[in-house]
């Protein structure tokens, strides 16, 4: 039986948490960025519904080789196949990685995907408004969800302030 989690287990370091918060998420035709205030009428045709953005590639934010990232894509395309959805990518230049994008998809659900794939995060969210979920590092323990707005990337997107996360 595993021991009690870490107390801060779902919470990034400050270089982590700033990679994800500026960086790109979504499709190539449709990426997003997350942002602190809502864009009215905003919302990509993938984020239609209740949706997860999950990958299996750099495992806890630590690079990996090509073919582990690859095989370990392959693997998760396997677990999330009873979930309809497409690829997506996050991030750009070299930490640019394909995702799955998985439609009707519930928290609890990506949250074990990502957690099953050892990501340090996953997003989950319906429509516009979106989360960033911190996945323990142990595998034990809550989650720590932070609220925030898709924004269409490269038109004054960024992360912007964040107004009081919420633990979950």
């Amino acid at each position: 039986m595993a021991g009690p989690a870490r107390p801060d287990a779902a919470r990034p370091d400050a270089r982590l948490r700033a990679a994800f918060l500026a960086s790109r998420y979504g499709t190539a035709a449709q990426p997003v960025t997350l942002g602190a205030e809502r864009i009215p009428a905003f919302t990509p045709a993938w984020a239609a519904s209740r949706w997860g953005v999950v990958t299996a590639w750099n495992p806890a934010g630590q690079a990996q080789g090509r073919a582990a990232n690859r095989a370990a894509q392959a693997r998760l395309r396997v677990a999330a196949a009873r979930w309809p959805g497409h690829g997506g990518v996050n991030g750009d230049g070299d930490w640019q990685e394909p995702t799955l994008i998985l439609t009707g998809i519930s928290l609890r659900d990506v949250a074990a995907l990502g957690g099953a794939f050892g990501q340090a995060a996953v997003l989950w969210g319906s429509g516009a408004r979106a989360a960033l979920v911190w996945l323990p590092a142990s595998g034990v323990g809550g989650v720590r969800v932070e609220r925030w707005w898709l924004r269409p990337a490269g038109k004054g997107a960024g992360a912007g302030t964040l107004a009081g996360p919420g633990d979950v």
